[in-house]
């Protein structure tokens, strides 16, 4: 006989029924803190979001301060005196509102300060000897560095902040730069007053450097549940700034009664599965109770979308209106519920972003996509535009006929705004550099370009500089390498000190050489540069005024120089002959012999032709030395080589001379014609006049380039010269150095003067027996 268990009392119904409750609490619970832990993650990713806009609000004011006094720093000279301080630090503080006012103070003692009225009670006020202010002060001066000290109280009154920039002069600590923010306009810079809301609020804080202890700034919130708060730490001042949750515990309350609901739906599924067990009939004396149930759970889902944290819109898929909305979303827009459901989701969108939303709802229609999200604008009531994410999800089965849609509304105005003013910053900033004067470069630390301003187009020519890669001193002439080099290696051991002044010659595009000034600051350490600024400013035309009044100066002492032994020569020159004329004269008048007198006549007469030719030869010379306005043109060499060569055609055949030309054809130099002639002739004229006897002559006539300057050398093996004797008179006035009866010292003394007037230089070189070489240098 089978024993047949009662379904009332049976054991195994109620262990499923636990088992199948207890799998969907689990499940659901997991799911639950899933959710949980995307609330919370949004929550932090949200203050993470605001609290990054602070940071970098406040950076970049205090980055403008620091600029500030830098340029106050600039204006200080070598003495520690400040020219026009009231004029200038008016137009700093005028010009840039993130400071409030701008002092001096050498040693440590305030000594001006503008706006004067406001701050004149902190005059004279030695912070380096105030044990409760000057402890960050020496940090300040032990860093080398700008360092914010407070918010603490002046000593003119008021909350406020100080930047103490140190200034060194000749390496020797002069005192400080220094800028004041009221604590209030610091608030108003970082944005924190517009990015509060009924979600969150902030905090601002600093360790006291004389008490060691955490002091806040803020109203409202004293203390801070830090487990559930975000904060950043700005190490220019040591402070930090917390955002902290209105309601920390806010997530966990949203998820409550979802918690008890599926607690409920566990227990109503286990209790489903013990009553499934049972006989047929009692399960349908059941399914009423379910009924009942899923009322329950429908309330409580509907008790889920009115307290949702974010806006929530059901809205149907065919026509477009919406159906029913949260408490959320009737606060954002101002609408009310009755109202909202007269209208379609499309008469809220802002016009220019309808189309998007339209097209990816249509695809949502078709069954194309399940869901989409966006960024738009909605049109609240009162007409002003807000910024929000939009996801929207189907709530029809996949493949079926669209019904209803549901759509979550975030809000994230304060973020778009957030994002806008750090675009604008950054846009004003890139103005300032692509349109300034200077060249802007960053160099990585190995010395490679990794960024250029568009301002060395302009001055250079160049797009940019990566073509140089690590030899970017190449950029630079090759006499500045060295200087520049070492600049960079000064610059490397001082992190954030400008080496100013770095003078060089920088080769265009074009290879034209342009001198500019540059300035080199080490930025290695800094996150957002990591490298070497160096503004260049172009100052060629300043520089080459600067060497023409040097070449002016050097030309006008050597004209005196000149001057000096050319008056020299004539007193010798002419008082040499007029002494001979006036003893033949002497002799004559007291000779009686006729045949005598006839001598001295023939004397007077060689005497007059020598000073007659004496003449002749200054008059050249003066000519040469007085005439400013020598016309110049572009010659090519070897054609007046060859010229010069063909003209002294029989000399050379007499003397049986080999004449070598290795001038090259594109030698092509600026000099007067008459000039060119006068000097090759004299230099092969010389050659073959001076030629050992015995030995055919060989002239040999060069150029090359030195320096980018032509040089043109004339070599023969003739007599030579005896340097040692007569090396600083070879091209003086009637210096001769043979016994020729021809030989005047007059061709070399003109052909100096002929070169030196045309900017050039000659030099010579000469062993005797073995020849000479004379260099022409031209410009």
């Amino acid at each position: 006989m089978t024993k047949i268990s009662n379904p009332t009392t049976s054991r195994k119904p109620v262990f499923i029924g636990f088992i199948a409750a207890v799998i969907l609490i689990g499940i659901g619970s997991f799911m639950l803190w899933q959710r949980y832990q995307i609330l919370i993650e949004s929550r932090q990713r949200e203050m993470a979001g605001i609290i990054d806009v602070v940071e970098q609000n406040i950076d970049q004011s205090l980055k403008y301060s620091y600029s500030a006094a830098l340029s106050l720093a600039l204006q200080i000279d070598e003495n520690g005196e400040i020219d026009n301080f009231e004029e200038f630090a008016s137009q700093l503080v005028e010009s840039n509102p993130n400071i409030d006012a701008i002092e001096t103070v050498p040693n440590g003692i305030i000594k001006e300060v503008y706006p004067y009225e406001e701050n004149k009670d902190a005059i004279n006020y030695n912070i380096l000897e105030d044990s409760t202010r000057n402890e960050e002060a020496f940090k300040a001066i032990e860093k080398q560095r700008m360092f914010f000290a407070g918010p603490f109280e002046l000593k003119q009154g008021g909350l406020a902040i100080v930047g103490r920039l140190p200034v060194f002069i000749k390496d020797k600590f002069w005192g400080f730069s220094a800028v004041i923010i009221h604590f209030e306009n610091l608030i108003d810079q970082s944005g924190i007053n517009e990015l509060a809301n009924e979600k969150y609020r902030f905090q601002f804080s600093k360790v006291n450097p004389v008490t060691d202890k955490e002091e806040f700034f803020l109203d409202g919130i004293k203390g801070l549940d830090r487990s559930y708060s975000e904060v950043i730490i700005l190490p220019d001042g040591d402070w930090k700034v917390y955002i902290i949750p209105v309601n920390p515990d806010a997530p966990l309350r949203s998820i409550i009664p979802v918690i008890f609901l599926i607690i409920f739906l566990g227990i109503a599924f286990g209790w489903i599965i013990y009553n499934a067990m049972k006989q047929p009939v009692i399960l349908a004396e059941k399914l009423k109770e379910q009924a009942a149930d899923l009322e329950q759970s429908e309330l409580h889902f509907r008790t889920i979308f009115n307290q949702a944290a974010i806006g929530m819109a059901r809205v149907d898929s065919n026509t477009g209106m919406i159906l029913e909305t949260n408490q959320k979303l009737q606060e954002l827009l101002g609408y009310t519920d009755e109202e909202f459901r007269q209208m379609e989701h499309t008469a809220i969108s802002y016009p220019s972003d309808k189309d998007i939303n339209v097209q990816l709802f249509k695809k949502l229609c078709r069954n194309e996509i399940r869901e989409y999200n966006l960024k738009k604008r909605l049109i609240r009531r009162d007409g002003q535009s807000i910024w929000i994410k939009l996801n929207v999800s189907a709530l029809w089965p996949k493949g079926e006929k669209p019904t209803s849609h549901i759509a979550l509304v975030e809000d994230i105005s304060a973020r778009v705004q957030a994002k806008k003013e750090l675009i604008d910053n950054e846009k004003r900033f890139r103005a300032l550099v692509e349109n300034s004067n200077e060249v802007i470069l960053i160099l990585n630390d190995v010395g490679s370009p990794i960024y250029n301003s568009p301002s060395l187009k302009r001055i250079t020519g160049y797009d940019d500089l990566k073509n140089f890669g690590e030899d970017i001193l190449s950029f630079v002439h090759k006499n500045d390498q060295k200087f520049v080099r070492d600049k960079l290696k000064l610059a490397m051991r001082n992190h954030g000190t400008p080496i100013s002044d770095v003078i060089m010659r920088v080769r265009t595009q074009t290879d034209r050489w342009i001198w500019m000034n540059a300035t080199i600051t080490n930025l290695l350490n800094e996150k957002k540069v990591e490298g070497f600024v160096v503004n260049l400013r172009d100052i060629t035309e300043k520089k080459q005024a600067e060497i023409n009044l040097m070449k002016s100066y050097d030309f006008v002492m050597e004209q005196n120089k000149r001057l000096l032994n050319f008056a020299y020569i004539v007193s010798h020159n002419l008082r040499s002959h007029s002494s001979n004329l006036e003893s033949i004269l002497e002799l004559y008048g007291m000779e009686d012999s006729e045949e005598e007198k006839e001598n001295y006549i023939e004397l007077l007469n060689s005497v007059s032709k020598n000073l007659n030719q004496s003449l002749h030869d200054l008059n050249e010379v003066v000519s040469i030395n007085t005439n400013i306005e020598i016309t110049t043109e572009k010659l090519k060499v070897s054609d007046y080589l060859d010229k010069t060569i063909e003209v002294l055609k029989l000399q050379i055949r007499q003397k049986n001379a080999e004449i070598i030309n290795e001038v090259p054809e594109d030698m092509v130099v600026s000099f007067n014609v008459s000039y060119l002639e006068s000097i090759l002739l004299n230099f092969i004229t010389n050659a073959l006049r001076y030629s050992k006897k015995g030995r055919d002559p060989k002239i040999v006539v060069k150029g090359y380039l030195h320096d980018d300057q032509w040089v043109l050398a004339v070599s023969d093996n003739g007599i030579g010269i005896d340097m040692k004797r007569h090396g600083d008179k070879v091209f003086g006035l009637y210096k001769t150095f043979s016994n020729r009866s021809d030989s005047r010292g007059v061709g070399l003394f003109i052909t100096k003067n002929q070169i030196n007037a045309m900017g050039g230089d000659v030099t010579v070189e000469s062993e005797v027996n073995v020849g000479t070489t004379f260099k022409v240098f031209f410009k």
